[in-house]
C-alpha cells in the first residue's frame, strides 16, 4: 500500500489541519472524545474569520452586549489580612492574617516528570528538550535537575544586592479567582461607553525595593503569616504543601483580603542577570573565579545565549530584545503566575537561581481548547471580546479543572533547577517564599506547526505580533540546507519540520497572490523593507516580511494582501503588490530541503 505523501504540517495536539492553507482549532468534544472532525460545511464559521476571503466581517462585526455587566457591585468587603504602608513609609507591612491549616485546599494532583540528564546529555540544550519531549510534551511542563557538576556563580550579591532597584505589582490573591477580571472587565466595558478609564487586567503598581530590602520583606511577612516556623527549617515535613494548601485556599474560599507584591517580568537589561556575561577580554581570566565566570558564560544553558542558540529559530528573527532577552521573576510567598500561554506558543525555560521553591501547574496543549472554554463559561462578559482573552489575569483552581475533565500536573521546582514549558501548554504558578528565577523563549524547529497556527489566530485578533513567523521560517529552512545533511529528517528532508512548514506557507501564500494580486501591479520589496525594522498590516498588525500591500496615495502605510481592500479608498488599480520571494524561488528552498 503506497504512503501517502504529506504536503503540510501536522496540526498540533489540539487542533486540526482543515485545507492546505488553514489551521483551525478542534472543538472540545473533538479533543475529548477523540473523534474525527465534522465535514467541510464545519468551516463556515472558520472562513466567516477570514477577511481575505469574506472582506471586512470581523471587523464590522458588532459586539454582543447579552453579557454586559451592570449594576454589579465589584466592591470586595472581606477584613484586610495584610496593611501595607503607613504615613512614614511605602514598604512597610502589619499582617494580620495567619495560616488556616485545617482548611487546606491543596489539590490532588499528578507530578510532571523530572529529569536527571548525563554530563554528555547536558552539554546540548536543543538536543536534550527533543529527546524528552515525547515523554514531557504529554503534561505541558517539566523539571530538569542538572548534574552535579552545574555550579553556576551568582551574580545577585553584592553591589547588585545592594543597589539594583525594580519596580513590584500589587496582587491581591484573594480576588484572583475571578473578582479582579470582572472588576476590570466591568470598567473596560465602561471606558467603551466613556463614563471612565481602565488600564486592562494590570496589577496595580507597587512600591520599590532593592534585593535585599524585598527578601526582608517577603520574610516579615511569611514569618507573620505562618507562625509555625518549624515547618520551613525541617524539610521531612515538605513545607511546600502546607504553603499550597492555604494558597489555594485563600484562592477558593477567602477571609481576608491577602496582599502580597511581585517583581515579574523585569528586563534583565536594566536589573542585570543572575548569569554571568561574556568577560570583555580573555587576558582578564585572572583568577579561577574568573576563568570559572567565563565557562558558565559560555555554557548554553546561560538563558542569555539559550534563545539564540543555533537550532533556535529566534536567531532569525529581528533583533527582538522582547522575546530573545532573558527576564526575571522576584516573588514573596504567594505571589502568582496566572494561567497564560505563551506568545506565538513558543516554548519557555525557567532557571531558579535562589530563594524558597515554586509550584507550577500545567495543562497539556491538546486540552487548550477544553481550558478555554471553561474560561468563557466563567467570564460570560468576554463575548463579543475575543481580543481581550488572552489578556485576562485569573487563577481558576485544579481542582475546578480537574472537575471539567481538563488534567493539570503539578510541578515543583527547586532553586538550581530549570523548568520547560512546551509550546501551546497553558501553565500558572505560585512561590512558597522569597525567591529570584530568571527564563526566556525558545523556538526549536519542532516549533514550527505552533508557529503557524499563531500568525493565524493573532491575525484574526488584530493582535500584534512579536516575531516575524515568515522570516525565521525561510532564514532557518536556508541555514538548514547549508549546514545539516538533506537527509535529516528532523528538520529536512520530504517529510522534515522546514520541509513541511515551508510547503504549507507556500500554498497559502500562493493561493493569495493568485486570488487577489495583479502581474501588472507586483514589484519586488526594496532590499531594506522589513528586513531591519519589523513592518506591519495597519488592520490586523500582522508582519509583512513576505509580501504587502502599498498605494501611491500613502507610500509610508502598508497592509497584508488579506487586507488589500481596507488599506484605503483608492481605485484597485492603484494598489501595489511587493514581494519578498517569488513562489518559485520558494519551491527551489523546499527542493533543496529535500534533497534534490
Amino acid at each position: 500500500m503506497m504512503k501517502r505523501k504529506r504536503d503540510v504540517m501536522p496540526a498540533p495536539p489540539g487542533f486540526v489541519s482543515v485545507t492546505s492553507f488553514t489551521l483551525t482549532k478542534r472543538n472540545d468534544v473533538e479533543i475529548q472524545n477523540d473523534i474525527k472532525p465534522e465535514p467541510i460545511g464545519k468551516l463556515q464559521k472558520s472562513l466567516k474569520q477570514r477577511p481575505w476571503i469574506l472582506h471586512d466581517q470581523l471587523i464590522n462585526k458588532k459586539p454582543d452586549r447579552t453579557h454586559q455587566t451592570t449594576n454589579v457591585s465589584f466592591e470586595n468587603t472581606l477584613p484586610k489580612g495584610v496593611i501595607r504602608g503607613c504615613s512614614m513609609c511605602n514598604n512597610c507591612q502589619k499582617v494580620t492574617s495567619s495560616w488556616r491549616q485545617e482548611e487546606s485546599c491543596r489539590p490532588v494532583l499528578e507530578y510532571a516528570p523530572a529529569f536527571h540528564p548525563t554530563e554528555v546529555e547536558f552539554k546540548d540544550v536543543l538536543e536534550y528538550i527533543a529527546k524528552i519531549r515525547p515523554k514531557a510534551e504529554e503534561y505541558g511542563i517539566c523539571r530538569i535537575i542538572p548534574p552535579d557538576s552545574w555550579k553556576p556563580p551568582s551574580l545577585l550579591n553584592g553591589n547588585k544586592w545592594e543597589s539594583s532597584r525594580f519596580s513590584t505589582h500589587i496582587q491581591q490573591i484573594d480576588e484572583l479567582k475571578d473578582l479582579h477580571s470582572k472588576r476590570k472587565l466591568n470598567e473596560m466595558i465602561e471606558q467603551a461607553e466613556g463614563k471612565n478609564g481602565s488600564d486592562g487586567f494590570e496589577f496595580e503598581s507597587g512600591p520599590e525595593f532593592t534585593l535585599r530590602g524585598f527578601k526582608a520583606y517577603a520574610a516579615h511577612f511569611k514569618g507573620q503569616y505562618f507562625k509555625k516556623k518549624d515547618i520551613f527549617t525541617d524539610y521531612r515535613t515538605r513545607p511546600w504543601e502546607n504553603v499550597e494548601g492555604e494558597y489555594w485556599r485563600i484562592v477558593q474560599n477567602p477571609t481576608e483580603q491577602i496582599q502580597v507584591l511581585s517583581g515579574h517580568n523585569l528586563d534583565t537589561k536594566v536589573i542585570g542577570s543572575g548569569f554571568p556575561l561574556p568577560l570583555p577580554l580573555p587576558s582578564s581570566l585572572d583568577t579561577h573565579e574568573d576563568q570559572n565566570q567565563s565557562e558558565y558564560a559560555k555554557s548554553p544553558w546561560n538563558l542569555n545565549n539559550t534563545s539564540k542558540l543555533p537550532g533556535s529559530l529566534l536567531a532569525f528573527d529581528y533583533d527582538n530584545s522582547t522575546l530573545s532577552t532573558p527576564r526575571l521573576d522576584i516573588g514573596m510567598c504567594f505571589s502568582s503566575l496566572c494561567w497564560k500561554v505563551e506568545e506565538h506558543n513558543l516554548y519557555t525555560i525557567s532557571y531558579m537561581h535562589q530563594g524558597a521553591s515554586r509550584t507550577w501547574y500545567g495543562i497539556p496543549s491538546k486540552y487548550r481548547q477544553n481550558f478555554e472554554s471553561l474560561l468563557k463559561k466563567t467570564f460570560p462578559e468576554l463575548s463579543g471580546k475575543p481580543e481581550l482573552f488572552h489578556k485576562l489575569v485569573t487563577q481558576l483552581s485544579p481542582s475546578t479543572l480537574k472537575s471539567e475533565g481538563i488534567p493539570v500536573y503539578r510541578c515543583l521546582q527547586h532553586p538550581k533547577q530549570f523548568v520547560i514549558i512546551f509550546p501551546g501548554a497553558f501553565y500558572s504558578g505560585f512561590d512558597s517564599g522569597f525567591s529570584v528565577s530568571e527564563k526566556v523563549n525558545l523556538a526549536p524547529v519542532d516549533w514550527l506547526p505552533y508557529g503557524q497556527l499563531s500568525v493565524e489566530i493573532y491575525s484574526e485578533l488584530h493582535r500584534k505580533t512579536l516575531i516575524s513567523y515568515d522570516k525565521m521560517l525561510i532564514e532557518g529552512a536556508r541555514d538548514a540546507i547549508k549546514t545539516r545533511m538533506p537527509g535529516d529528517s528532523n528538520a529536512c528532508g520530504k517529510d522534515g519540520w522546514f520541509t513541511r512548514a515551508l510547503k504549507s506557507l507556500v500554498k497559502r501564500e500562493g493561493f493569495k497572490r493568485e486570488l487577489l494580486c495583479n502581474a501588472s501591479q507586483s514589484r519586488t520589496m526594496e532590499e531594506g523593507f522589513s528586513c531591519l525594522v519589523k513592518q506591519e498590516c495597519i488592520v490586523c498588525f500582522s508582519d509583512l516580511y513576505l509580501s504587502a500591500t502599498g498605494c501611491t496615495c500613502s507610500p509610508e502605510k502598508y497592509s497584508c494582501l488579506e487586507h488589500s481592500k481596507q488599506l484605503c479608498t483608492c481605485p484597485w488599480s492603484s494598489r501595489l503588490f511587493f514581494f519578498r520571494n517569488d513562489i518559485r524561488d520558494l519551491n527551489r528552498i523546499i527542493e533543496a530541503l529535500e534533497g534534490k
